[in-house]
């Protein structure tokens, strides 16, 4: 006998929980699933989060004889769409058992988007482009980067079936030892004529001054972005939160600042990568995680990081300048890290692409966006 699927809405503190932790019922046992920060997820819930402010979301967990079997989230960004004068809807943390279970979740997130006056269906974004975002469809076999997604590999078949087609490609690229060298030899002497004839300096975020340096990143990343298919503008509280954690666990060249005649120019993010802590605590008990974690960031350092925003304003693109500032960056990150990973790129930047191809660099990982009209 068949038994009934039942979404319910996710309204109460212990309900959020249950929703962050779908994904560990459901796919724990795979080496690659990292759980994540203990109440990362379920922060979304709160009215003062940041994301509340500019958007709502309704987060649903699907129940199959009494036992969570998927998730989803359905989204609407007002960021996003008053940015692109669009009326576009999205979809996340979307986890499920089969596509009998993924099937009426998603369903439910048309419903949702259709009564908000919609008109396509995009994602998996959780819950925007600067969270994790995208399915993974190359690339398996490893865990992911801290801010990267998880998913099994058939969750690309579920989501064909289910009418989902792509809407553009993310990539991520291995920085191993050897690319520090490949720059020296390849690329050297080209990134400091052009250091030279722009007046590049580049220097660490000063953690000091938050609201300064907040609005600064805010500034630097808008500029430099803005013209990515479906960029999600970053605000200055969203920046000064950030910019915040540098007090904590994050280095100090987490953020780097380039300016090109003393004139502010592009910036760079790197994050340690957390998954790699994280990932040691999966037997913890999940109340005993945070205190975990704590321990391991207070007596030992994550031994790579992931390479997150590489953006210089326009004007300089055309003349080399990201050419510099993924040079210093990595320079920099020598230092610190013994490797690592650059993502997400779109599959369409044509900056990094060529840069990679220059260094002998490609793609090991691919992610991808999916849409649909309502």
């Amino acid at each position: 006998m068949t038994q009934i699927l039942e979404i319910r809405r996710c309204r109460t503190a212990r309900e959020w929980r249950l929703f962050e932790r779908v994904p560990e019922i459901l796919h724990g046992d795979d080496p690659a699933f990292v759980p994540p920060i203990p109440g990362h997820v379920a922060k979304l819930r709160g009215r003062g989060h940041i994301f509340q402010l500019s958007g709502t979301l309704r987060a649903y967990v699907a129940f199959r004889g009494g036992a969570p079997v998927g998730r989803v989230a359905s989204i609407v960004n007002r960021t996003h769409n008053d940015f692109h004068a669009d009326h576009t809807g999205f979809f996340g943390f979307f986890s499920f058992a089969d596509e009998d279970a993924a099937g009426p979740l998603l369903e439910q997130v048309r419903q949702d988007l259709l009564e908000e006056g919609c008109d396509i269906l995009r994602g998996p974004f959780n819950p925007t482009q600067n969270d994790e975002c995208g399915l993974q469809v190359e690339g398996f076999g490893t865990r992911p980067y801290f801010g990267m997604p998880y998913n099994p590999p058939w969750y690309e078949e579920v989501y064909r079936a289910l009418g989902l087609e792509k809407a553009r490609d993310l990539v991520g690229y291995d920085v191993n030892p050897a690319l520090e060298e490949s720059f020296a030899n390849s690329l050297g002497r080209l990134t400091e004529r052009v250091r030279e004839r722009l007046g590049i300096t580049v220097r660490p975020v000063d953690a000091t001054r938050p609201n300064e340096e907040a609005e600064l990143i805010a500034r630097l990343f808008n500029e430099s972005l803005a013209d990515e298919w479906n960029f999600m503008p970053l605000t200055a509280e969203v920046a000064k939160g950030f910019v915040k954690d540098l007090a904590g666990h994050l280095d100090a060249d987490t953020i780097l600042i380039a300016y090109a005649h003393g004139e502010p120019a592009g910036l760079s993010i790197a994050l340690p990568d957390l998954n790699e802590l994280l990932a040691r605590l999966k037997p913890v008990p999940r109340l005993l995680r945070l205190l975990g974690l704590w321990w391991l960031l207070k007596t030992g350092k994550c031994s790579a990081a992931r390479w997150a925003v590489f953006g210089m304003l326009p004007k300089y693109q055309r003349k080399g300048g990201t050419l510099v500032l993924v040079y210093e960056t990595i320079m920099r990150a020598k230092e610190q890290y013994s490797g690592g990973e650059i993502s997400w790129t779109q599959e369409t930047n044509s900056d990094i692409s060529r840069l990679a191809a220059d260094l002998g660099v490609t793609p090991y990982k691919r992610y991808r966006i999916y849409e649909t009209r309502l």
